[in-house]
């Protein structure tokens, strides 16, 4: 966070400067009831005159675990989305993420909700947020492998649900954590499954709630396209990834 100097009192003249913390009950915590947990709070620093006593400004020193008001920043990732076509979760070496561009899970998973972006492993195993165009396209041009016995038990399962956290899908189907995980994996890698959802778990984080693409696709408007998808595709994420790394994404 820019450090912040205040140099003079803009009511008496002075240059004497100080700087209190507000604790305790004063602190800012990130809703209503988050009262009870020192990680979702943040102490208030004061800029104050030591002559005069005024207080020239207050700010948090973790502004980072506060949720955003109104969907501005939701609307620029968007935005950002539609004209790139897609984001990695995670910092890579040479290619974009959420992280990176400064965005948090809260705005992904409004996107996620309202079925502007598609979640899916399909970069290498990666995760890899898709615009709906992209996705669309990749689908198209993909090769998807046919289920494997554990990952169609996992299939069948999620069809009965509109959603499904992963934990619960797991204890209702009894099975190996390693083998469920590689499972599970194996779905999003070829796109037939993705998140729908977020559960919150504290200011900063969230873990997802899954349904099958079908069920994702039912609630997006449909691709009318009758060209070369996988060019068309390049030509939306060209400008941020280079031929090796589309080609791991169409592989």
């Amino acid at each position: 966070m820019k450090k912040i100097e205040i140099e003079k009192c803009p009511y008496c003249g002075s240059t004497n400067i100080g700087i209190g913390f507000q604790l305790g009950n004063g602190q800012l915590f990130v809703d209503r009831d988050a009262y009870h947990s020192k990680r979702q709070c943040s102490e208030i620093e004061t800029y104050l005159c030591k002559d005069c006593g005024c207080i020239l400004l207050q700010k948090v020193s973790r502004p980072e675990i506060f949720d955003n008001a109104g969907n501005v920043r939701n609307e620029e990732l968007f935005d950002y989305f539609e004209r790139n076509g897609f984001l990695l979760m995670n910092e890579h070496p040479s290619l974009p993420s959420v992280d990176a561009l400064g965005y948090t899970m809260q705005n992904v998973v409004y996107l996620i909700e309202n079925r502007k972006i598609f979640y899916s492993k399909a970069f290498g195993k990666r995760p890899i947020y898709l615009s709906i165009q992209a996705y669309q396209y990749l689908k198209r041009i993909k090769p998807i492998k046919p289920l494997t016995d554990e990952a169609k038990m996992i299939f069948d399962e999620m069809k009965r649900f509109e959603s499904i956290d992963k934990n619960d899908l797991k204890k209702r189907l009894n099975m190996e954590t390693k083998v469920f995980n590689k499972a599970f994996d194996f779905l999003l890698e070829n796109l037939y499954i993705t998140a729908c959802e977020g559960k919150k778990l504290n200011a900063q984080w969230y873990s997802y709630l899954y349904c099958t693409a079908e069920q994702f696709n039912s609630k997006v408007t449909g691709l009318h396209f009758n060209g070369d998808c996988r060019e068309a595709l390049w030509q939306i994420v060209k400008n941020t990834m280079n031929e090796k790394e589309f080609d791991i994404l169409c592989r």
